[in-house]
């Protein structure tokens, strides 16, 4: 029953980029042991911080408390992976769909006793499995340096492991409706790395800051800023929770949303297509 599960996660392991990704991790996260060293001391409990053996206290400047470095060092984190799930990730699983939908391919894997629906949902999660290892283990990995390291236990931190792979499902999910249709893994990469960097920002800031004056116009861009992927969003509300200011969650629910419904169009797609 899990046997495409399966093979899919040999077939991303065999390109080596999610191996790669995940020694990258490995060796960001040892090189935090050796070069943060972190000493809380005095009447005034004085926050002094060395970075690979200097000092980044700057004159008599005040540094911040010690939980908002440390804040400002996981958001910092948090953010990259956040990218790297993006950009890297999605590279590594943009030929998923493709390849299978090939001839040949296809054809023997539809020659096995799975339903349609079973085949893409063994696909799909296959993906979404193997980049969610590499994101809890950055973050939690990460998360017990820091955390040993400052004397602070930053629980919000390890929620943006699973705002990120929220994320990462809808634009996942973008990418494979994009890929199903097309049935060219370059062009529907290319395309989603355009709707989500360029095209989703622009219609945000549009929508932002109200540039346009016709209600047409106006409604058209509420409904693309609502379905497109928002990056910025994210970002921010990665740093709100870590820096435990107070956020709301609707970008969230909006992705998983947005996300569903473009899960339910590939299947949709892909149970009508005759190969």
């Amino acid at each position: 029953m899990h046997g495409l599960f399966q093979l899919t996660i040999r077939e991303l392991l065999s390109k080596k980029i999610v191996i790669t990704v995940f020694i990258l991790a490995t060796v960001f996260c040892l090189t935090l042991i050796f070069a943060l060293n972190i000493k809380i001391g005095g009447i005034d409990s004085k926050v002094i911080l060395n970075v690979f053996g200097s000092s980044v206290n700057h004159g008599n400047s005040a540094m911040p408390d010690a939980a908002t470095i440390l804040g400002y060092i996981q958001t910092g984190i948090a953010g990259a992976v956040f990218f790297i799930s993006l950009f890297i990730s999605l590279f590594a699983t943009s030929g998923l769909f493709p390849d299978m939908l090939k001839k040949g391919n296809i054809d023997l894997i539809l020659s096995k006793p799975l339903s349609r629906q079973n085949i893409f949902f063994q696909r799909f999660f296959g993906g979404i499995a193997l980049v969610g290892l590499n994101v809890i283990y950055m973050i939690i990995f990460s998360w017990i340096i820091l955390s040993v390291k400052f004397g602070i236990w930053n629980f919000r931190y390890l929620f943006s492991a699973l705002i990120i792979m929220i994320f990462f499902f809808n634009i996942y999910a973008f990418m494979t409706l994009i890929a199903i249709f097309l049935k060219n893994s370059v062009v529907s990469l290319l395309l989603t790395y355009f709707i989500v960097f360029i095209l989703s920002p622009v219609i945000g800031a549009i929508a932002r800051f109200g540039i346009l004056n016709d209600s047409f116009y106006k409604n058209m861009i509420g409904i693309l800023h609502f379905s497109l992927p928002k990056v910025n969003e994210t970002v921010a509300l990665l740093s709100d929770i870590i820096m435990s200011k107070d956020f709301t969650l609707g970008s969230v629910w909006v992705s998983l949303f947005t996300g569903v419904i473009a899960v339910g169009l590939s299947l949709m797609i892909f149970k009508r297509s005759d190969f």
